[in-house]
């Protein structure tokens, strides 16, 4: 046997034991590590099912009436918008993202047309009938690539709404930041979350409508490697490692930020690090509340909470037709005992009624 069989044949094996073993691996985690391990272990459980079920957990359940889209997030992904967005909740916020775009597939395509429509002729029917619809639902902010595409024109049909642009400390760790998330989440695209979630290119149909970014694509085998039929691993994501991306990404960030800039007046747009904690956020939103000032600024969506999502997923897709043989049993059981609990019921019946 050659290298690289035994190494296909090891990794196919652990996957598949790690599969099957995956409620003991999770008791065995929570016993072993330490509070905080645990903590980002349940929460990356939950991150999943709430993934998969198109469920957006971070989201306010709030049906009262809304005050219409008050913050527009300009910043793009792994600029601290993770955070941002947890600190807006504090304040009240209902925070629209990608999340939201998969929670609302039936938005996807109309954000494509919006998209189209505003490049073409600037024409904003599409993208205001949109946004009043996402606005019924008691969304109040937006933040987050690829919806940060739209701040101009969102910002054009809200002119009462703040824009807020997330920056790291230089353009250079913002790349870095963002090809290590890519490698690290870009699993989406793959096997089989692509069957569950459905097509997850639309970000990229937006950067390349909007802003003319060329379009790449990740290929079997040459960017993803399939240790099971049903289950992919991304390691080479072309959209940030062909060559000449990082120039055209870091390019992409400082023109956005620069039209940002020059379109909108410095009382409605904010250049915010998330290092420089409370203070500049409140005092560009208009809250006044000391207190806060005083407290740290929320710190989430960490790579290392990052990896155990990962981990996570890797397990639940590399298991997946254990997952769905244990999900047919339990159904077919379910089934037997309703039909059991029928037919008794029925014998009874008829014996009742023959006495």
């Amino acid at each position: 046997m050659n290298c690289h069989s035994w190494k296909s044949s090891y990794t196919t094996t652990v996957l598949l034991v790690g599969s099957c073993c995956l409620g003991v691996l999770a008791v065995a985690a929570q016993q072993q590590q330490q509070s905080r391990s645990n903590s980002k272990l349940a929460g990356a459980f939950e991150f999943v099912l709430d993934f998969v079920r198109r469920k957006h957990s971070s989201h306010i359940d709030d049906d009262s009436a809304t005050n219409g889209m008050q913050v527009l997030g300009a910043g793009f992904a792994r600029s601290g918008t993770k955070s941002t967005e947890e600190a807006l909740k504090i304040l009240g916020h209902k925070v629209y993202d990608t999340r939201s775009m998969l929670e609302h597939s039936e938005h996807i395509p109309r954000w494509l047309r919006a998209a189209e429509d505003y490049k073409q002729h600037h024409n904003l029917t599409e993208l205001e009938s949109l946004l009043k619809d996402i606005e019924a639902e008691g969304y109040t902010a937006t933040l987050d690539f690829p919806v940060n595409l739209f701040a101009l024109p969102l910002a054009e049909l809200r002119p009462n709404a703040k824009v807020l642009f997330t920056i790291r400390d230089n353009e250079e760790k913002w790349f870095e930041s963002w090809s290590d998330i890519t490698h690290l989440m870009g699993h989406l695209i793959c096997r089989p979350w692509k069957w569950l979630i459905g097509n997850f290119d639309f970000p990229e149909q937006l950067l390349t409508i909007l802003e003319d970014f060329p379009r790449t694509h990740s290929h079997y085998p040459e960017h993803i490697y399939r240790p099971l039929p049903w289950f992919e691993i991304l390691h080479h994501p072309a959209i940030v490692d062909d060559p000449g991306q990082k120039e055209r990404w870091i390019a992409l960030h400082r023109d956005f930020q620069k039209r940002c800039q020059e379109t909108l007046p410095p009382d409605r747009l904010l250049l915010f690090n998330v290092k420089q904690g409370w203070a500049p956020l409140l005092q560009f939103l208009g809250v006044d509340n000391a207190e806060l000032r005083q407290h740290d600024f929320p710190n989430v969506n960490d790579r290392s909470s990052l990896q155990t999502v990962r981990w996570v997923m890797d397990v639940v897709a590399a298991g997946l037709p254990v997952w769905i043989a244990l999900q047919s049993y339990l159904a077919y059981r379910i089934a037997r005992c309703g039909v059991a609990m029928i037919t008794s019921a029925a014998t009874g019946f008829e014996k009742t009624k023959r006495a």
